[in-house]
């Protein structure tokens, strides 16, 4: 069994895995790393003009920052969480890393799913802002659905920068190592 595992590691067992040259490969890699650095970079963005909008009282300024924050979201962000998602499978499956090998890999899996879940909630919480920014002009901070709306957005959008700053970190570091194939899950019994 020591052998099979030692012959699974052997970059030659690799290389049969690697459906891409080393050129392709740093190509694909470089456009993932584009997206995600549009898909973080949209999503602090969109923190500064919340926090912008915590210290205004002006409805006009606040409807605006509303818009341009989902303007950002439904382009820029989805973006960069469909290309992330595009250029990670696609960087996944043509190389020796593959979809389900690594638990740092399964991680990064999750956690971008969690995040583009997070980004259409968001985006929901944004269009109600908007509407009521528009339709209650001064006396839109003194309506408890849009200091609601405005809070469960920003707590939304710090999760997801956490989130996407913790799948870089996991892409560095790269923890855990490889699961085990399901012959080496299975106990031989003692002979």
């Amino acid at each position: 069994m020591a052998s099979y595992v030692a012959r699974a590691e052997t970059p030659k067992a690799n290389s049969k895995r690697s459906k891409i040259t080393v050129t392709q490969k740093r190509w694909l890699l470089s456009a993932h790393l584009l997206f995600v650095t549009a898909w973080l970079g949209t999503s602090f963005c969109v923190l500064a003009f919340n926090i912008t909008a915590l210290f205004t009282s002006d409805p006009h300024l606040l409807n605006t920052i509303s818009v341009f924050t989902g303007s950002l979201d439904q382009t820029v962000s989805r973006i960069g969480a469909g290309g992330t998602g595009l250029t990670g499978i696609l960087l996944a499956v043509l190389t020796q890393w593959g979809l389900l090998r690594f638990y740092w890999l399964n991680l990064k899996e999750i956690v971008s799913i969690l995040c583009v879940t997070i980004d259409l909630i968001v985006i929901r919480w944004n269009e109600q802002l908007i509407s009521l920014s528009s339709s209650l002009g001064p006396h839109v901070l003194s309506n408890p659905a849009y200091l609601t709306n405005r809070t469960l957005l920003l707590i939304g959008v710090l999760f997801k920068i956490v989130a996407l700053a913790g799948v870089i970190a996991v892409s560095i570091f790269k923890p855990w190592g490889q699961r085990k194939a399901a012959s080496q899950r299975k106990v031989l019994p003692a002979s």
